[in-house]
C-alpha cells in the first residue's frame, strides 16, 4: 500500500467516524436555535394578546362606569332601581361595551376563551361588583 493510499484510507475512516458526530451536534444546535426563536415569538405573541385583552377589560369597566354614572345613580337616588332597571342597566352596559371593544379584540377573546358573549357577560358582572365596592 502506498503512502497516499494509506492517507486516503485514514481520512476515509476518520471522516466516516467524525462526520456523523459533527452532523448530530450541528442538527442539535439548529434545533435549539429554532426552539429559542419560537419561544421568543410565543412570548411576543402572548404579550400582544395580553394587551388586547387588557384593553377590552378596560373598555368593559368604562362601559359599566358610564352606565352607572348616567343611568343607575339617578334611578337609585329616586328609589326606582328595581329588577327591571337592573336588567336594563346590564343591557345598556353590554351594548356600550360591544361598541367600544374592537373587532380584533373580540376575535382574540373568542379564540382564547371560546365565547366572546359569555366572556363579556361575566366581565360586566364582575365590573359591576368592583364598581359597587369603590
Amino acid at each position: 500500500m502506498e503512502f497516499s493510499e494509506m492517507i486516503n484510507y485514514i481520512l476515509y475512516v476518520v471522516l466516516t467516524v467524525i462526520l456523523p458526530v459533527i452532523a448530530k451536534y450541528a442538527i442539535e444546535l439548529i434545533k435549539t436555535k429554532i426552539q429559542e426563536s419560537n419561544i421568543f415569538m410565543d412570548a411576543t405573541h402572548n404579550e400582544d394578546l395580553s394587551k388586547i385583552v387588557e384593553s377590552a377589560l378596560s373598555d368593559v369597566m368604562d362601559a359599566v362606569l358610564y352606565i352607572n354614572q348616567i343611568y343607575v345613580d339617578s334611578l337609585k337616588s329616586s328609589g326606582k332601581f328595581d329588577k327591571e332597571a337592573q336588567e336594563e342597566a346590564f343591557n345598556r352596559a353590554y351594548a356600550e361595551a360591544m361598541n367600544m371593544i374592537s373587532g380584533e379584540a373580540k376575535k382574540v377573546i373568542e379564540g382564547l376563551y371560546g365565547s366572546f358573549d359569555k366572556w363579556l357577560k361575566i366581565k360586566i358582572e364582575s365590573s359591576v361588583n368592583m364598581a359597587k365596592k369603590q
